[in-house]
């Protein structure tokens, strides 16, 4: 039997509680500011076997892949909370949770996105799966910032495998598409999924991505823009 649930989850994380205190604090506007390095690593955790939960219930398409990391995140989360106090050099105190070896913070948002991109004639196409969330925004923007840097012809974002989009890849769609403009590349986006469309709409940005079927298609829709000065 897997041993991962959402009862499971609910547990673990009250024994994580109780061992580390809480692993986050309400920062501006109720956001969660994690404040050491060990409870950062456990909120991310946390958060990466919770999203393989949600694509589990869901029946979500990305859910197969995730399984084995969603694993990976389950076992630290464990020998964590089954960690040995470390007592300090008086011999006085709890001490501090001597923590296990693990990946640095980055691995973990791989549990929610992940990426491929290919080169397609003159385009350059990032192709994400999974979750564009607060957790997996550095991953993305690294992604983006890669293959804008390589200044393609055409940059095309296929979204179609999106399956939660927030704000967060809102503003990085944003943020890519001013880059894009500055650089004369032609972003546009493939196929994105419905959720995706729906913050677009909401937002009213839609209007500034192009939108296509397939990569194919975008080469074929027009030239890159002219390149724009740098605002100083």
């Amino acid at each position: 039997m897997d041993p991962m649930s959402r009862q499971g989850l609910e547990r673990l994380t009250s024994v994580l509680a109780e061992r580390l205190g809480p692993h986050c604090e309400g920062g501006d506007e109720g956001v969660c500011t994690c404040v050491d390095p060990l409870r950062r690593q456990v909120r991310r955790s946390i958060t990466g076997i919770d999203a393989y939960l949600v694509s589990l219930e869901a029946g979500g398409r990305t859910v197969a892949g995730l399984r084995e990391r969603a694993l990976d995140l389950w076992r630290y989360l464990e020998r964590i909370a089954s960690a040995r106090p470390e007592r300090d050099a008086a011999g006085g105190g709890a001490g501090s949770l001597v923590p296990p070896s693990f990946q640095s913070d980055e691995s973990t948002v791989l549990c929610c996105l992940t990426s491929e991109t290919v080169r397609v004639g003159d385009a350059l196409v990032c192709c994400f799966t999974g979750d564009m969330t607060l957790d997996s925004e550095p991953f993305a923007a690294r992604v983006l910032g890669a293959a804008l840097g390589r200044r393609p012809v055409v940059l095309a974002v296929d979204l179609a495998g999106v399956e939660l989009f927030t704000s967060t890849g809102l503003n990085l769609l944003l943020d890519a598409r001013r880059r894009a403009l500055v650089e004369g590349v032609r972003l546009v986006l493939i196929a994105p999924s419905t959720r995706t469309r729906r913050v677009l709409e909401l937002t009213e940005t839609a209007e500034l991505f192009p939108v296509h079927a397939t990569v194919e298609d975008a080469l074929r829709y027009c030239p890159p823009p002219a390149a724009h000065p740098v605002p100083r």
